[in-house]
């Protein structure tokens, strides 16, 4: 979280390797107030990012290049200081990956093609602008 002045702005890591479909989400999430988006591709740059910052929401594509969505997931929530942030998935697969969303008890999917007023209500009830 960054804060200036009284305003507070909620950090969202957008991990999609799609670049178009990441940058029209961080651009979306952008565009409202009291957030800023970080889009990277790959899982590797989403953990160096939060190596230099704690983020107040992540958004991960499950399907990336090298390491999945739910593996960067089981990897966060090995760390004790990444545990606690919330993740919302969004998978053109999401059917076939239910087991494995049940398992972990995740509940923030968006199926993909998605509605962007969805992601952005999803955004602001994960990570509140105002929020203390």
């Amino acid at each position: 979280m960054v804060t200036s002045g009284n305003a507070r702005t909620r950090i969202v890591i957008v991990v999609e390797d799609d670049r178009p479909i990441g940058e029209l989400l961080a651009g979306v999430i952008n565009d409202e107030e009291g957030y800023h988006a970080i889009h990277v591709t790959r899982p590797t740059e989403a953990l160096r990012a939060m190596e230099q910052v704690k983020p107040d929401l992540l958004v991960l594509d499950v399907g990336l290049p090298g390491m999945s969505g739910l593996e960067l997931w089981d990897r966060l929530h090995r760390d004790e200081r990444l545990r606690s942030v919330p993740v919302m998935f969004e998978t053109a697969v999401s059917k076939e990956n239910k087991a494995e969303f049940r398992k972990r008890g995740i509940r923030n999917v968006l199926q993909k093609p998605f509605d962007l007023n969805e992601l952005m209500a999803n955004v602001r009830e994960l990570a509140p602008p105002n929020a203390a």
